[in-house]
């Protein structure tokens, strides 16, 4: 024991009881605590937008409206981003966009604001036609936005055969057949657009199946409307899927019901997968405007699709717009259960 310690000690015993007290009050006394920082005012986020140049439907100049922030960023639904306070943008191709912006004070607390921009294709650009006194089909590029570039292509799709770069050409299609071209444009920002559509020698065809209508059948599947061979399933725009009955017996039909009356002057079958018996084998195709009083448009029987996922066009006269579209099976290939993989419902160009 050094001399301190014993000194120490000495002094504690002198003193009895009270000194140990006082010395394990002051070894136990804590430092006071620290000032807690105030809180920030919380983050705010908001925004508005709008079209940089008339012309140019792609770019968008975005306006930070939030407060309360000191970091900003933003996300444009197209794998990029900015921490820009108030950015523009040019989207690079057509699409669902969503863009949010978060704002974010020094101390962690956030905040989010979103839209949706719709950059679709149909709106922006268009296939114009002109029959030829040749017999050959002109086409060209309508639209009111800058265009840098035109690519012109024979097929659905930029991988089908590659045409021009010229801003119009003529085309030859065989009078009541149909062949899909493809037009994309380029502006002159880098941004693109591209639509499909399909021609016969007097223009461009037009898909009404799921254009403001309802759709009805006479029976449904067992699983109802939404199973996975449903009736929706009739007109989803996918080949591969199918509508199946069971239990057919003498006709089932399926129709449209416009909200407006509308020309149609064609329809598609498309085959199912499997069991070629259970394929259509005679129907009609009736037009209504009440939906009690019915028209014949056209009438087969004896059809026979060669091959699973085969799609067949059938096209009619009709002049009239009529606001109900049935077609009724009557016969199928001698199977007891009915199958087809899609129905499509085209109007044509007036003559």
């Amino acid at each position: 024991m050094t001399m301190r310690t014993k000194s120490i000690v000495k002094w504690i015993t002198a003193r009895g009881p009270w000194a140990i007290l006082i010395i394990f009050f002051f070894a136990c006394k804590e430092e006071p605590a620290p000032v807690p920082e105030p809180d920030e005012p919380k983050p705010q986020a908001m925004f508005e937008f709008e079209q940089i140049d008339p012309n140019d439907p792609f770019s968008y100049s975005f306006t930070n409206k939030g407060s309360n922030f000191s970091l900003v960023r933003w996300e444009f639904g197209d794998d990029s981003v900015s921490l820009d306070d108030s950015p523009a943008h040019t989207f690079l191709r057509t699409g669902d966009f969503r863009v949010t912006l978060r704002t974010e004070n020094s101390q962690g607390f956030w905040a989010e604001s979103e839209t949706m921009i719709n950059i679709n294709p149909d709106s922006l650009v268009e296939v114009a036609t002109a029959p030829q006194p040749d017999g050959s089909l002109q086409l060209s590029v309508a639209s009111d936005m800058a265009i840098d570039s035109v690519f012109w292509y024979k097929g659905a799709g930029t991988g089908g055969e590659f045409l021009t770069n010229d801003g119009t050409i003529n085309i030859l299609v065989d009078q009541g057949q149909f062949e899909d071209y493809t037009l994309r444009v380029k502006t002159p920002n880098g941004s693109y657009a591209e639509i499909n559509r399909r021609l016969t020698d007097l223009g461009v065809v037009r898909d009404l199946t799921q254009v403001r209508n309802i759709f009805r059948v006479s029976r449904d599947n067992d699983g109802g409307q939404f199973a996975g061979e449903g009736s929706l399933k009739l007109i989803d725009n996918d080949t591969r899927t199918k509508f199946l009955q069971f239990n057919f017996s003498n006709f089932i039909w399926f129709e449209l019901e416009y909200f407006e009356p509308v020309i149609l002057g064609a329809y598609t079958f498309t085959s199912g997968n499997d069991a070629p018996e259970r394929d259509p084998k005679n129907w009609r195709l009736e037009g209504s405007m009440d939906g009690e009083n019915w028209t014949m448009l056209d009438e087969r029987t004896d059809e026979v699709f060669d091959e699973r996922f085969q799609t067949r066009t059938f096209i009619f006269e009709n002049s009239t717009a009529y606001k109900f579209y049935r077609a009724t099976v009557t016969t199928l290939n001698g199977a007891g259960l009915f199958q087809l993989g899609e129905w499509r419902v085209l109007a044509l160009p007036q003559g």
